[in-house]
C-alpha cells in the first residue's frame, strides 16, 4: 500500500460515516469539489485535512464502541472458579 492511499482510505470511510461528501465537506471546511478531487487522486490530501479526518474517524469509533464495565464490588466480581 502506498502512503498516498492511506489518506484517501480515511476520506472514503469518513464519507460513509458522515453520510455523504457534502456533510464531510462541512465537517472539514473543504468544498465538495476539492474532496472529489482528493478521493479521485487528482489532488493530494493536505496533512491538515487528513488529521481532521482521522479525528472524525476516532470520534465516531469512540462514540460507537460499547463501554466496558468494570465489575462492581457489590456484584461479586468474578463469576465462576479460577483455574
Amino acid at each position: 500500500m502506498k502512503n498516498s492511499e492511506v489518506p484517501m482510505m480515511a476520506l472514503r470511510r469518513a464519507v460513509q460515516l458522515c453520510n455523504g461528501l457534502d456533510a464531510l465537506g462541512d465537517a472539514l471546511s473543504v468544498s465538495t469539489e476539492n474532496l472529489q478531487r482528493m478521493l479521485s487522486g487528482e489532488e493530494e490530501v493536505p496533512q491538515e485535512v487528513f488529521l481532521q479526518t482521522v479525528g472524525l474517524l476516532l470520534e465516531a469509533t469512540t462514540n460507537r464502541a460499547p463501554r466496558r464495565s468494570t465489575p462492581d464490588s457489590n456484584e461479586g466480581g468474578r463469576r465462576g472458579p479460577r483455574h
